[in-house]
């Protein structure tokens, strides 16, 4: 479920639109992908094959989808992304957050057929993509929703603090007081009711 605090705030505070935001939360995996899962899958479907005399020669089909790239964004994010995935240094990859999630799926758009299959591996591992097919339309939805809570909740904690100020002010004193005289009582709560509404 999608968290207007969590999931969306954030970035429209950072100035990204409604519509990239929705790109990001269909995107986005349930959790980061993590690089020992994914080194062993790509491993173990040939997608990328690490030499075991020459530790740094790699070779498969995702290398040699890579070599055929022009420089650009693709290129670059798959080098960034391989050199995460065995540079034993990163637990994951946070694909479930933005621009990751955009960057990646913008790189699994662009990979041929049999690598596709793999990267939906890779992406089931990492929980599946639980809002795909989010729209803006959707994300104006859940912040109008909000803020519509919000504003009900604040009136409400007004009403709340308005309550609290006038026991205070008209039924605490009765009960320091200790007194149990009725017409105290009741001219105490008649004072509450005409000033509730000042």
């Amino acid at each position: 479920m999608i968290d207007y605090l969590m999931d969306i705030k954030p970035l429209q505070d950072e100035g990204v639109s409604n519509a990239t935001i929705a790109e990001h939360l269909s995107a986005r995996t349930a959790i980061g992908m993590s690089t020992e899962s994914t080194r062993t899958t790509l491993q173990e479907t040939g997608t990328v094959i690490t030499d075991p005399v020459m530790v740094n020669q790699r070779s498969g089909t995702l290398i040699d989808f890579y070599q055929t790239l022009p420089a650009g964004d693709n290129q670059t994010l798959i080098a960034w992304f391989l050199s995460e995935v065995f540079g034993m240094t990163a637990v994951a990859i946070s694909t479930n957050q933005y621009p990751r999630s955009l960057q990646f799926a913008s790189v699994e758009a662009a990979l041929p057929v049999e690598i596709q299959v793999v990267s939906e591996q890779l992406v089931a591992a990492s929980g599946g993509r639980l809002d795909a097919g989010t729209t803006e339309a959707q994300v104006v939805e859940i912040q109008t929703t909000w803020e519509e809570a919000e504003a009900l909740r604040v009136l409400v904690e007004a009403q709340e603090n308005k309550y609290v100020t006038l026991y205070n002010q008209n039924i605490a004193p009765l009960i320091d007081a200790n007194n149990p005289d009725d017409a105290a009582w009741q001219a105490a709560l008649t004072n509450m009711a005409t000033e509730w509404g000042n």
